[in-house]
């Protein structure tokens, strides 16, 4: 239901249950600098069927050449389809249809934050915001988005404090 494969999702459940599948994953990206026009930041993805490669590049204004989305409209994305599909996943477990979901996400940025023309958070806001077609009672989605709201890896990102952490090696 709703391209949610809901008996690989109780299969993995049961697995941790019993202890064969680790209770805790990492997710790992890594890259390099790129010294080209070609972009500022290159990384590959792996993924069970495949990879890809990504790059990133900043706007002029931002000292890049804008040859690659930047890195925040990743950010973004990333985080608007982690919202999109944990939605999607809570729905299709409650055995709600949906039968259209565009989502929208941003992140706003202070850019005199950024460019140092000030002091205050460079970002100031984030939030996501789902258009959805489904037969289910407007109730029942609310309930969803909310649950959503809590479960979202990517949302439990922006709205707690995790640690953080960064070296040179």
């Amino acid at each position: 239901m709703n391209n949610i494969n809901l008996e690989n999702i109780q299969k993995t459940k049961e697995a941790v249950t019993k202890g064969e599948f680790p209770e805790r994953k990492p997710f790992i990206a890594e890259g390099e600098w790129i010294f080209s026009e070609e972009g500022q930041f290159k990384g590959t993805l792996e993924f069970s069927k495949g990879k890809i490669t990504l790059i990133t590049d900043q706007p002029p204004p931002s000292g890049g050449n804008g040859n690659a989305p930047n890195p925040v409209q990743y950010c973004v994305f990333a985080m608007t389809s982690c919202y999109a599909t944990t939605f999607m996943t809570i729905a299709a477990s409650k055995g709600v249809e949906i039968k259209k979901l565009k989502a929208k996400g941003a992140s706003e940025v202070n850019m005199r934050s950024v460019f140092e023309v000030e002091e205050g958070p460079i970002v100031e806001k984030v939030w996501i915001e789902l258009e959805i077609e489904s037969e289910a009672d407007k109730n029942i989605i609310e309930e969803i988005r909310k649950e959503a709201d809590r479960k979202c890896p990517a949302a439990f990102t922006v709205q707690n404090k995790i640690p953080f952490e960064s070296k040179i090696v």
